[in-house]
């Protein structure tokens, strides 16, 4: 259906679910097109005020009255529910709807698409594949699923033929994308609400992969099994990326210094030279890995790519540093699933190896910690002094067969503190804060208003 919607002859569009970090950037693209762009969601967020700013009227909270009778088109989250009443008012006034991917989909025709795509990892490797491809002057179009410092936001419109875009796997969103180039961070277990298993993920991923045309380019991390599992039937020319395991683009000589971590990068049997980032994490490495190949693979020279990512200072969210209070400093970070978690905390204590460190948690939806409560006690046992506040309720996406489920049996299970509410946890946290030289609060919900109320 969205292939047939010609958007040169679409001027009034309305967003329902705006705040939500893809959409929202596809909001301020149609707006940089010169389309009279609004929107609604459930409740205001940092977003929805972000987007007033810059002229986009949101209303808060959603009502069928919302919708303007003389809107061209209406572009909804896919995590709305058909009972939306915005949604409904728009299907009794024949407006034509679609989807965020599907709208994706269609501002991405005729352009070459790259898209990141993986269970972890998706936000950072888009974000730098950005930077590296405007610092080498090739003007893309970016959509990234984070606010990122060099774009003063979300998304840019470029005026070359690269769109570079986040290829998000949760109900099947990136099949509605046909990308020239695919880079495939790693293939996990996650969204089990939509999916019924593992297998089921990785068929949806191949699907999404045999889509690349035969002249196009997979870039795929040798050291992830799952990945490498699916590309082995594609199409598509495979270059490969890995620290551990033999491939044509590999990490070397990893080292880490204050604030910084250090590799050395070998392409085939050329050794490239070093890059430093000011982001920890070996899974920051893989993220690097894999935007470095794609632009050695298009061209871009080694040290355009060098500069670009030793200048990269993380996404909003991604191993955030808000601040200092009373010398403490305050990270937040958006890891939401067993295996980010325990990378977050490791990486942290990687980057402050000597300094007390107070982890923060916040689980991210019931049905994600109920399938995957025994990783997250393995995870959550990696680490001390952790607090675990109550799940985060994500809207339209829980089922109430899994609120027999809590932070609270979690914390049991564990051994760790039980903070309760964000309330009661950012009590707890003030009554520590002075105990500890780094607090890292970390949770996809919204524990970030936390993290800036302790600065407060």
């Amino acid at each position: 259906m969205s292939r047939m919607v010609d958007l040169s002859k679409i001027n009034k569009v309305f967003f329902i679910g705006i705040g939500g970090i893809g959409i929202s950037a596809a909001a301020r693209i149609l707006q940089q097109m010169g389309k009279d762009v609004s929107g609604s969601d459930i409740t205001a967020s940092e977003i929805t005020s972000q987007l007033q700013l810059e002229g986009i009227n949101v209303f808060i909270p959603q009502k069928a009255a919302n919708i303007p009778v003389d809107a061209d088109l209406v572009v909804y989250t896919v995590a709305v529910n058909l009972d939306n009443p915005e949604k409904k008012q728009a299907d009794g006034l024949g407006i034509w709807q679609m989807t965020y991917p599907q709208l994706l989909g269609l501002l991405m025709k005729d352009k070459v698409g790259i898209g990141v795509s993986g269970t972890d990892g998706k936000t950072t490797t888009t974000a730098m594949l950005g930077k590296i491809f405007m610092d080498a002057d090739l003007d893309p179009t970016i959509v990234v699923g984070s606010k990122v410092d060099y774009l003063g936001g979300n998304s840019k419109v470029g005026e070359s033929q690269y769109f570079i875009f986040e290829s998000d796997e949760y109900k099947k969103a990136f099949h509605n994308y046909y990308p020239k180039i695919a880079a495939l961070t790693n293939i996990r277990a996650d969204h089990l609400d939509v999916y019924k298993d593992l297998a089921e993920i990785k068929e949806a991923f191949l699907y999404y992969l045999k889509r690349i045309p035969e002249d196009g380019l997979i870039v795929v991390n040798n050291d992830d099994a799952n990945s490498v599992e699916i590309v082995a039937s594609c199409q598509a020319k495979v270059i490969s990326y890995a620290i551990d395991n033999s491939a044509d683009v590999k990490a070397i000589d990893i080292k880490y210094e204050a604030g910084k971590q250090k590799f050395k990068v070998v392409s085939g049997d050329n050794l490239l030279g070093e890059i430093e980032l000011n982001i920890p994490g070996k899974y920051n490495i893989y993220n690097a890995l894999s935007a470095i190949s794609v632009s050695l693979e298009e061209g871009i020279s080694f040290e355009v790519i060098k500069k670009s990512l030793n200048d990269f200072i993380g996404a909003w969210r991604r191993f955030e540093k808000l601040g200092e209070k009373d010398g403490t400093q305050i990270i937040t970070d958006y890891a939401h699933t067993p295996e980010g978690l325990k990378q977050v905390m490791a990486a942290t204590d990687e980057f402050y190896p000597t300094s007390k460190i107070l982890f923060v948690f916040q689980p991210h939806q019931y049905n994600r910690t109920k399938n995957f409560f025994d990783e997250f006690v393995l995870a959550l046992k990696t680490a001390e002094n952790i607090i675990i506040s109550d799940i985060f309720y994500v809207a339209g996406r829980e089922n109430s067969k899994d609120f027999n489920i809590s932070s609270k049996l979690l914390a049991q299970k564990t051994g760790l503190e039980y903070g309760g509410n964000l309330a009661t946890t950012e009590k707890l946290i003030k009554e520590k804060i002075g105990d500890f030289d780094v607090i890292m609060l970390i949770g996809a919900g919204d524990i970030y208003n936390v993290a800036k109320n302790l600065l407060k």
